[in-house]
């Protein structure tokens, strides 16, 4: 199924030239990430748990032998699906974590000003 996205339809959490996440209007208990030509569909935990392994894989860095350690695809990415793993640089992996943190710290600011509007 394909799905056409309408700003109409959407309520952006984050949004810059590599991502976009955002609420469907009609469904606020997930969270869609759209970036690096993918989408994922996820719960506010998933994303916790997406985040947390991206911090695991910055630690693990590239393999030794690395030549181009920068854009090397060497990186496994675990996603919170455990079917779905992504090879990704260290250089990608530095831009999903500045995309995850910054979802993350969107969606609790704007659950903080709606806790604060009441």
């Amino acid at each position: 199924m394909i799905l056409k996205v309408e700003m109409k339809d959407i309520d952006i959490i984050y949004k810059t030239k590599y991502g976009i996440s955002f609420y469907w209007k009609t469904q606020q208990d997930k969270i869609q990430l759209v970036f690096r030509d993918m989408g994922f569909f996820l719960k506010e935990e998933e994303v916790k748990i997406f985040h947390k392994n991206v911090m695991e894989a910055v630690e693990q860095g590239c393999c030794s032998q690395c030549k181009t350690p920068k854009d090397c695809k060497s990186i496994l990415l675990k996603t919170p699906s455990s079917k779905i793993e992504l090879a990704v640089s260290k250089q990608e992996l530095k831009e999903i974590h500045k995309f995850l943190s910054a979802t993350l710290f969107h969606m609790e600011i704007k659950k903080y000003l709606a806790l604060s509007a009441n």
